[in-house]
Formats: structure tokens, C-alpha cells, sequence
């Protein structure tokens, strides 16, 4: 698939460093000449997958992003910090129109304090994971970046605005992208409804309108999708359903029985 401009964009600064820069929209800004791939929604490097992975840890992930974003919306101006696990990352919100579009998130940094302190202890000083994460990247240099990333996508956004581009509107699409980052993680509507700060019933109602199934058959759907996928490798029934999101095997073989009219193991017998 190919991604927006704004992507191309990402990959060169990042490339040379182990720096990890996402972008989040809001509301109807953001569509098609803006699109990026869910890890460049959401904090995707090898630590933050490390601690997501462990019991509890996407929902304590999760909270302290949150806390983030709303500090983000209600402040409206940039800032660095630690999140729960110690990994530094700057946060710089993009306003639009009196609105904030998107936030420009710049992370995977590891930097000498109590943060990193308690990161390297999280990891166990393990050599390998720390050795993936940026060093010392400072405060100024990610204020930088962000302005750089910042002043391309208004640009961008002001070139589209004149020309009325993308007609679809961007918030469902938008929460697709999350969705496909997160299909291992236990995703609900409400907890996408605080993160995209949107009422729930109504982005449940917006949500089916736009796609015609609900947000709950949505996710099982591209879960079972992605789990066919997986089903060419060789790895066990089991072991899959966990990777894409199911914690019931039972309810797992009724929804890909569903969408596919047969089991997961005669799936993977005929492939």
C-alpha cells in the first residue's frame, strides 16, 4: 500500500537515528493526502512493544498516553516528559482553525535522569532493547523536528483545503488506522472514543453509518482478516488467536468461522 507524502516525510528523519515520530489526527483533518501506516499513529518501537506485551501493560500504555493527549488539547502547546515507563517523549500539538488537528509525538529516547533510571531498571538493563532506543536526543533538537513536521503539514493542509481534497471524511478514517495498529491489544470503543476525544454513542453511531457494521464486528473482522494471514505461517491455532487480539479460542473459531465459512484449522489445511 502506498502512504501520503507526510510518511515519506517521517522515514527521512527518521532514517540514520532510532528516533520513533508519529503523527495522531483529529477530528475530519487529516484523509487521504495525509495517510500514514497505524505505526505511525501510535508509540510502535521495540521497548514500547516489550511493555505492552506484558500483563496489564497496553492498558497502563494506554492511560498514560491519554493523560498525555489531554494535556495536549487542553494546553495547546508543546512539552516533553516520561511516560509510565520511563522512555522520553516530546508532544507537540498542531492547532488549526481555532482546533487541535493532529499532535506530533517524537519518542523512543533514552535520557540519563530518573526516567531513564527507571527504564533501564523496567528492561532489566537488557543490552539489546536499550540498544534500539535513541540517546541524549534533547528537548531542543525534538522541538526542531516537530516544527519541521508541523510546518510541512500545514502546508500541506492549506494546499488541500484550496483544492477540496478528500471528500471522505477522515475521522472514521482515521480510527481505521488505530484499529490496525492495535488488533493485538484489547481495543474498545470507548477507549477510542476518550483517545480521539469524541462522545462514545456517538462515534458508535457515526461509526456504523460510515461503515455499516459496528465498531465491535469491525475489529473482530480485521482481526480474523489478519489472522488468516498468519494462519500461512507455521504457528498454532492458539497461539494466533492470542497474537490477534482474542483471548477465547472458542469465540475466536465463531468469528473466523463467520467471515471465512470454516474453521481456523481447515483454513490452514488448505493453504
Amino acid at each position: 500500500m502506498e502512504y501520503s507524502g507526510l510518511y515519506d516525510m517521517i522515514r527521512f528523519l527518521q532514517n540514520g537515528t532510532r528516533l520513533h515520530i508519529g503523527v495522531l489526527f483529529f477530528g475530519n483533518f487529516g484523509g487521504e493526502a495525509f495517510e500514514l501506516p497505524g505505526s505511525q499513529m501510535i508509540h510502535s518501537s521495540e521497548a514500547c512493544r516489550e511493555f505492552k506485551e506484558r500483563e496489564g501493560g497496553f492498558r497502563r500504555c494506554y492511560r498514560c498516553r491519554q493523560i498525555a493527549i489531554e494535556k495536549a488539547l487542553r494546553e495547546r502547546k508543546d512539552f516533553g516528559g516520561y511516560c509510565i515507563n520511563g522512555v522520553y517523549e516530546y508532544t507537540r500539538p498542531i492547532v488549526i482553525d481555532g482546533e487541535v488537528a493532529a499532535i506530533i509525538y517524537i519518542g523512543n529516547i533514552l535520557r540519563r535522569g530518573s526516567g531513564g533510571t527507571r527504564l533501564k531498571r523496567l528492561l532489566e538493563e537488557s543490552d539489546a532493547l536499550l540498544a534500539t532506543m535513541e540517546q541524549e536526543f534533547d528537548e531542543e533538537s525534538c522541538r526542531a523536528l516537530g516544527a519541521l513536521i508541523e510546518s510541512y503539514i500545514r502546508a500541506l493542509w492549506e494546499q488541500e483545503s484550496k483544492n477540496n481534497y478528500g471528500k471522505k471524511p477522515s475521522l472514521i478514517e482515521n480510527i481505521k488506522g488505530y484499529i490496525a495498529a492495535n488488533l493485538e491489544y484489547d481495543i474498545s470503543l470507548s477507549d477510542t472514543a476518550r483517545l480521539f476525544h469524541y462522545n462514545g454513542q456517538y462515534l458508535g453511531r457515526l461509526f456504523k453509518r460510515e461503515t455499516g457494521i459496528s465498531f465491535a464486528e469491525y475489529v473482530n473482522r480485521e482481526r480474523v482478516k489478519l489472522a488468516a494471514e498468519y494462519l500461512k505461517e507455521d504457528a498454532s491455532v492458539i497461539s494466533i488467536a492470542y497474537r490477534v487480539g482474542f483471548n477465547n479460542v472458542t469465540y475466536f473459531n465463531r468469528m473466523f468461522k463467520r467471515h471465512f465459512g470454516c474453521a481456523p484449522l481447515e483454513y490452514k489445511n488448505r493453504k
